[in-house]
């Protein structure tokens, strides 16, 4: 068979062809930045020359229940920001006095590197939202979705035809929802207080539609979904996942699937009792699909029960096969998926999340050299 570009091998995939070779995508942000000091797309492009890119970027539209920003673009509302050190942290007060009131909420900020990684998840010690009494606040917060989508141009320009651009849409939990309101008192809400449960959560997905449509209308063609907060590792239970998120899921995938677009659903999580109902909304790739014992995806059931509708894509353990096992582990584990799941397409192999800082080149090596060695079509 012909070489393939990778932006050919992926589509092909995708689609439940063989390729020439399985598409090689892992996840390396974490890694790329430890090793080389960064995590852009050049370096990613210069280092690493056998990835097949399945590049990642925001939809422009600023998110300020999640992130803390220098100014906040919100001509109605008024923004107290106070940001002070508590050794070894930053801390960040926040107070909007909004139409409808007033909200506030305390971020906690590890640094980087040391115990916390290179790149450590702040911590909410208050939350935004308290009660049903904020939702009216809270809207006054939620900055205009963005319909410019003009800055795409630049990766799709740098990455040609070595892989495709992304745009991150995530589900009206992940980092919304979520970020607003614990993630316990939701899970209490869920029984005690439904209304407004539903309330909020459909406020941020009626918003997360309205994002993927943005970016549909502005010409990208995937979609990257992301729902970890909707997790079984989150503490929801299957139940709860199919009543209440699996009619988002298809929300999205449809609306995606109307402009022609691709769906790639991420999960880091645990998948084992919901892959199927994710696969059964629609969505063309599953990731990161984490193998025991940090996760619960067998990959050789996976095949069999989603494998000829949804791309799997990921699965490596990212901890105990590439940092702290052997060369001779990595290739022992990516010969295994590749006989699993490489037969008739659908499979494109990469990490259980992103490789972490202090994992050995070797390994690294190792993993490349494999993926290239075992993924080849007859």
């Amino acid at each position: 068979m012909a070489e393939m570009t990778g932006r050919e091998r992926l589509l092909a995939t995708i689609k439940h062809e063989e390729p020439d070779r399985v598409p090689i995508s892992p996840r390396v942000q974490a890694w790329q930045k430890a090793e080389f000091g960064d995590a852009s797309l050049a370096t990613q492009l210069e280092k690493l020359p056998d990835m097949d890119l399945m590049h990642i970027v925001g939809d422009g539209t600023p998110n300020y229940v999640n992130s803390y920003a220098d100014q906040y673009d919100l001509p109605d509302v008024e923004v107290e920001q106070r940001r002070y050190s508590e050794e070894p942290y930053e801390i960040v007060e926040r107070t909007f006095h909004t139409p409808a009131g007033k909200l506030s909420d305390r971020i906690v900020v590890p640094p980087d590197g040391r115990e916390y990684g290179v790149s450590p998840n702040p911590i909410r010690t208050e939350h935004l939202v308290k009660g049903p009494e904020d939702l009216e606040a809270l809207k006054c917060i939620l900055h205009p979705v963005n319909g410019d989508f003009d800055f795409l141009r630049e990766p799709e320009g740098m990455i040609g035809d070595r892989g495709v651009v992304m745009v991150c849409v995530r589900s009206g939990l992940d980092h919304n929802a979520g970020y607003a309101r614990d993630m316990q008192d939701l899970m209490v809400d869920y029984y005690e207080n439904r209304s407004f449960f539903d309330e909020l959560i459909d406020l941020f997905h009626r918003r997360s539609l309205e994002q993927i449509k943005a970016a549909l209308e502005g010409g990208v063609q995937f979609i990257f979904g992301s729902w970890y907060f909707n997790s079984l590792s989150a503490g929801w239970s299957p139940a709860i996942f199919a009543e209440v998120f699996v009619p988002q899921i298809r929300d999205h995938v449809e609306l995606t699937h109307k402009y022609g677009g691709l769906y790639d659903y991420y999960d880091d999580g645990k998948l084992n009792d919901t892959m199927e109902m994710i696969a059964g909304a629609g969505v063309d790739v599953l990731e990161t699909c984490t193998p025991p014992p940090v996760g619960d995806f067998d990959l050789v059931r996976a095949k069999e029960v989603i494998g000829e509708r949804t791309t799997i894509k990921g699965y490596v353990d990212l901890l105990y096969v590439v940092k702290h096992g052997t060369p001779e582990l990595v290739e022992q584990t990516v010969r295994e998926g590749m006989e699993i799941a490489k037969p008739g397409g659908g499979f494109i192999i990469g990490s259980s999340d992103s490789f972490r800082e202090g994992t050995p080149r070797e390994n690294i090596d190792a993993y490349f050299a494999a993926c290239l060695k075992y993924g080849v079509y007859a």
